[in-house]
C-alpha cells in the first residue's frame, strides 16, 4: 500500500473529546472561547501542537491527576499551527484547557457573520463552515480528518436567539443580564470539519422520519420557502436507510438556509448549511432550481453515511466523499421522482462533465496527494465529485447493482466512527462479489489521470479494439486500463466483454458495433469512417438509444476539439444524422453548437457554426415550442430554455422579438410567463438592451429577496453587448453583490462573445484585492481564473503565464486552475488553427 508523507500534526497525540463554550458578541463581531480538550500522549512530550487560524490565546494549561503545567504558546502562522510548551513532559491520558478569542469574519470561514433583512433592517446571524481546515478559525483543535472526537458544545447567547449544533439541545440555564447558557447533548465520534454552530433569529418547520426529527431552518421572511426542502429529506432520509442498510444514527437532521455561504452547501453532521437557492422554493419554483434543491439535499444527506459515518483518512480520498454523494444523490432522487429522467440527466450533469474536465493535461487521478489546506481546496472540483462519481457507475455496471450494494453495506458497518482508505471499500466490495477483480481493476481508474480512447475498426469478420488515453493536446502517454466494456451490433445483440491488455479482436458478423452500450463506461470511442457513417445512420434511424447516440456525438466532438475530425466534419455530422434528436443527444449537441459560437465569433468560422446552431435549433424548437404544456417531462423543459437561449445568441430575429415582447410583458405585469423560461427571457432582453434595461435589472436585483429571481437578474446583468455595462457590470459585482455571488457576473462576461479582454484587463486589475477577500477555505478564488478557459489568442495566453508566474499573484488554491486555463487556451488556438 502507498504511503504518503502530508502537513499533519502526527498520531503522539490524540484527541478523544472536546468540551467547548463559546460566547458571542453580536455588537463587536468578537467571541470568547474556552476549549477542554481530553487527549492520549504515547511518548512522553513538553510540547503540544494543535491547529488555529487567527485566534488570540489568552491561557493555556494542561492537567493530569493531580498536575497542573501553564504553557508558553508560539503560533506559526504560515502552517497554522499553534505550539504550547509545558515546562516538564507529560504521557498518558491528559486534558488541555485554552481559553481564546475569535472574530465573527465575513469571509465565509470558520465561526463567521452572515446578514440579512428583517423587517426593513440589516441583522445577522452566525453560522460555521469549517471543510477543509477552517475549525481552527473557530477554537484550537486537531483538524484533520483522522483526528475523530466526541464533541459537548456550549453558547452563552441573548435569550431570544436561536441556537444549532449537531446534536438536540440537552438542556438551558438562564443567565443574568437578558442572557441564557445552552447545552448540546454530546456528538458521536466525527472529525473536527463537521461540527456546527449557528446562532441567530432562526425560524423553522418539523417533520419526523421514525424518532428522527426532521427541520428546515430559515431566516424569518423565507420560512414560507421551507416545505418544499422539508419533503425531500423526509423522502431521501428514508431512501438511503433502506439502501444502505445502516440506520441513521443521530436524533435529528436539520436543513439549514444561510444567506452567505461561499459553497453550495455543507454536510455538517445532522446541522446541514446550504446556500438558499440551494434549499429554498415552493410549487412555483422552476423546474432546474426545483431538482437542483432535490440534487444537493440528496448529495447531503448521502454524506451523513459517506464521510461522516465514515470518513476518509486524509484528503487524498476526499473522493470517497464527494464521489459517493453525487452517484448516490441522483438514486436517491431517481427513486423519489422517476419521471424526471435522472438516469439521463446523470450522463449529462456527470458522465460528460467529468470526461470534459479530465481530457486535458493539467488534471488530477481522483485520489490525489495533497499536502497544504490550500491544496486540498484545489480537489473539490469536477474530477473528485463528477469522474469519482462516474467510475463508481462504471463499477456498480460491471459488479452488479446487488454485489455493488451489499459491498457499501459491509464497507460502511465495518468502519462506522472511525477511518477508512479506497482499499477498505474495494475490499468490501470484492467480499461481496467474491471475485478479486474489482481492486486491480479500480486501481487505474483511481491513481491515474485521465481516461482511454477505445479505438474500433472492422476487417472483414473481425472487430479490433485499442486502447491510448485520450488527450485534447493529442500527447502520447503510456498508461492502459482495464476496461469492463459494454457493446450493441445491429443484430439487436448486446454483449460484454473486458478489454485488459492495449489491443484485442473479435470475431462477429455485425454490420456496426456501438461500443460503451448504455454509456456506463468512463471513456470515449472512435471509429473508422465506415463504421461511424453507419453509426450515424443507425443514429437517424432511431437503432440507437438515446444514450448511446448522447454517447456518440459527446465523443466525437472532444475528437473534433482534438482535431482528429475538422469542424465541418462535425457540423456536417449533426446536420446529416441529429436533427431529429431527443435528450439527452439534443442538450449535448446544443451545449457544443453554443460553445463553438462563443469560440468562433468574430473569426471565419463564425458563419458556418451559426448556420448549423440555427438549422439545429429551429427544429428542435418546433418540437418544444415556447410554452410548457402539462404533464411534460422535465428535460423537455430543461431543453427549451436551451433551444431559445441559443437561438438568441445567434442572432435568430423572431427569437429575440419574442424575448423582447415577453420581457415587456413580465415588466408591465400583463399574461402570464412561465416561470421556467424567466432566465432566458431575461438574456435575450439583455442582448438587446439599453442603459435603460440595464438600470432596471440593477434596481430590481436590489430590491429582488427571492433567492431564484435574484440569480436570474444577476445572470442577465453580465449579458449586455455594449462593453460600457459590461464594465458597469463588473464595478457592480465588487460592491453590489453579496461575497458569495460575486463571481456570477464575470462567469456570466466569459459567455459573452468578444468580451474576454475587457474581462481579463479587470481581474488582473483586481486581483490583490481578490486574493484578500476569498481566502482558501471558500474554493471561490480559482472560479475568476476559470472565466478565461473560452480564450483562444496566444497574446492573452502569454499575458495570463506572465501575471501568474510572480510569486506575488500565485496561491496554493488556484496552481491547478491556472494550469488548466493556459492549456485550454492552448487548445482552442490550435483548433482553430486547424479548421
Amino acid at each position: 500500500m502507498e504511503t504518503q508523507i502530508h502537513q499533519t500534526l502526527g498520531t503522539n497525540i490524540l484527541p478523544s473529546h472536546y468540551d467547548l463554550l463559546f460566547e458571542p458578541d453580536f455588537k463587536t463581531f468578537t467571541f470568547k472561547g474556552t476549549a477542554y480538550i481530553v487527549v492520549s500522549i504515547k511518548e512522553p512530550t513538553k510540547t503540544i501542537k494543535l491547529h488555529a487560524k487567527e485566534l488570540q490565546i489568552k491561557t493555556a494549561e494542561l492537567r493530569q491527576r493531580n498536575l497542573s503545567l501553564a504553557g508558553k504558546t508560539h503560533y506559526n502562522p504560515q502552517k497554522e499551527e499553534l505550539t504550547l510548551t509545558f515546562p516538564q513532559a507529560v504521557h498518558g491520558q491528559a486534558q488541555i484547557h485554552l481559553q481564546f478569542t475569535g472574530r465573527h469574519n465575513e469571509g465565509m470561514y470558520g465561526f463567521y457573520r452572515s446578514s440579512y433583512q428583517h423587517k426593513g433592517k440589516t441583522e445577522y446571524l452566525l453560522t460555521s463552515q469549517f471543510e477543509a481546515a477552517n475549525a481552527r478559525a473557530a477554537f484550537p483543535c486537531f483538524d484533520e480528518p483522522a483526528f475523530k472526537a466526541t464533541f459537548d458544545v456550549s453558547f452563552i447567547v441573548d435569550r431570544n436567539l436561536f441556537t444549532i449544533s449537531n446534536m438536540p439541545i440537552k438542556k438551558e440555564k438562564t443567565l443574568q443580564n437578558n442572557q441564557k447558557q445552552v447545552s448540546f447533548l454530546t456528538s458521536p465520534r466525527m472529525s473536527t470539519y463537521l461540527l456546527y454552530l449557528g446562532i441567530g433569529n432562526f425560524q423553522s418547520i418539523q417533520t419526523k422520519h421514525r424518532h428522527i426529527l426532521i427541520r428546515v431552518l430559515t431566516t424569518p421572511e423565507k420560512i414560507h420557502l421551507a416545505p418544499l426542502a422539508l419533503g425531500y429529506t423526509k423522502k431521501f432520509l428514508a431512501f438511503f436507510e433502506k439502501y444502505f442498510q445502516v440506520k441513521y444514527p443521530l436524533p435529528k437532521v436539520d436543513i439549514i438556509a444561510i444567506p452567505d455561504f461561499a459553497a453550495g452547501a455543507m454536510e455538517n453532521w445532522g446541522a446541514i448549511t446550504f446556500r438558499e437557492i440551494a434549499v429554498l422554493g415552493d410549487e412555483k419554483t422552476s423546474v432546474a432550481v426545483k431538482q437542483n434543491i432535490a440534487i444537493t439535499i440528496a448529495h447531503e444527506l448521502a454524506h451523513q453515511w459517506f464521510g461522516n459515518l465514515v470518513t476518509m483518512q486524509w484528503w487524498d480520498d476526499l473522493w470517497l466523499n464527494e464521489s459517493f454523494a453525487t452517484f448516490m444523490s441522483y438514486k436517491a432522487v431517481n427513486d423519489a421522482f422517476p419521471a424526471w429522467d435522472l438516469p439521463l440527466q446523470y450522463f449529462e450533469d456527470t458522465i460528460a462533465d467529468a470526461l470534459s474536465a479530465d481530457e486535458i493535461e493539467a488534471t488530477h487521478p481522483i485520489n490525489v496527494h495533497v499536502n497544504t489546506p490550500g491544496e486540498i481546496d484545489e480537489i473539490f472540483d469536477n474530477i473528485s465529485y463528477d469522474k469519482g462519481g462516474s467510475v463508481l457507475h462504471m463499477l456498480e455496471d460491471a459488479v452488479g447493482e446487488a454485489a455493488f450494494r451489499q459491498g457499501l453495506t459491509l464497507y460502511l458497518r465495518k468502519h462506522a466512527y472511525q477511518n477508512a482508505t479506497k482499499h477498505d471499500l474495494w475490499t468490501a466490495i470484492q467480499e461481496a462479489k467474491q471475485e478479486n477483480f474489482v481492486s486491480t481493476m479500480v486501481h487505474g481508474w483511481i491513481t491515474q489521470s485521465g481516461y482511454p480512447l477505445v479505438s474500433v475498426k472492422k476487417e472483414k469478420n473481425k472487430y479490433y479494439l485499442s486502447q491510448q488515453r485520450f488527450s485534447l493536446l493529442g500527447k502520447q502517454h503510456s498508461e492502459s486500463w482495464i476496461i469492463p466494456l459494454r457493446y450493441f451490433t445491429d443484430q439487436g445483440k448486446a454483449g460484454t466483454t473486458i478489454l485488459r491488455e492495449k489491443t484485442t479482436s473479435f470475431p462477429s458478423s455485425a454490420h456496426w458495433i456501438k461500443v460503451n452500450h448504455g454509456q456506463p463506461g468512463f471513456y470515449r470511442v472512435t471509429y473508422d469512417a465506415p463504421l461511424l457513417a453507419q453509426l450515424g445512420n443507425a443514429l437517424r434511424r432511431k437503432k440507437l438509444s438515446s444514450l448511446d447516440a448522447a454517447g456518440l456525438e459527446n465523443d466525437l466532438f472532444s475528437l473534433m476539439v482534438s482535431r482528429q475530425y475538422s469542424l465541418a466534419e462535425y457540423l456536417g455530422f449533426v446536420e446529416q444524422y441529429c436533427l431529429d434528436a431527443e435528450y439527452p443527444l439534443n442538450s449535448s449537441i446544443s451545449g457544443h453548437l453554443g460553445w463553438l459560437l462563443r469560440l468562433a465569433a468574430g473569426s471565419t468560422l463564425e458563419d458556418a457554426v451559426r448556420r448549423t446552431s440555427l438549422l439545429f435549433h429551429l427544429e428542435q424548437l418546433k418540437k418544444v415550442g415556447w410554452r410548457r404544456v402539462k404533464n411534460e417531462r422535465n428535460t423537455t423543459t430543461l431543453l427549451r430554455s436551451q433551444v431559445i437561449s441559443n437561438l438568441g445568441l445567434a442572432g435568430h430575429a423572431e427569437t429575440l422579438k419574442k424575448g423582447k415582447e415577453l420581457f415587456q410583458q413580465l415588466q408591465h405585469g400583463h399574461g402570464s410567463v412561465d416561470q421556467n423560461l424567466r432566465s432566458t427571457i431575461y438574456l435575450l432582453a439583455a442582448r438587446q438592451g439599453d442603459e435603460k434595461m440595464f438600470t432596471y435589472f440593477i434596481q430590481q436585483y436590489q430590491k429582488e429577496t427571492l433567492p431564484e429571481e435574484s440569480r436570474r437578474l444577476l445572470r442577465a446583468i453580465g449579458m449586455f453587448r455594449q462593453k460600457a455595462f459590461v464594465e458597469k457590470a463588473l464595478a457592480f459585482s465588487l460592491s453590489g453583490v453579496r461575497l458569495q455571488d460575486s463571481y456570477m457576473i464575470p462567469i456570466m462576461i466569459s459567455l459573452n462573445p468578444g468580451m474576454n479582454t475587457l474581462l481579463w484587463s479587470w481581474t488582473k486589475k483586481h486581483w490583490p484585492q481578490f486574493l484578500k477577500k476569498f481566502t482558501s477555505g471558500t474554493h471561490m478564488l480559482g472560479t475568476f481564473v476559470k472565466t478565461m478557459s473560452s480564450c483562444s489568442e496566444e497574446k492573452m495566453e502569454n499575458d495570463i503565464a506572465q501575471f501568474f508566474s510572480l510569486k506575488k499573484n500565485m496561491r496554493d488554491d488556484v496552481k491547478l486552475v491556472v494550469k488548466q486555463v493556459l492549456e485550454h487556451i492552448e487548445i482552442n488556438r490550435r483548433f482553430m488553427e486547424r479548421n
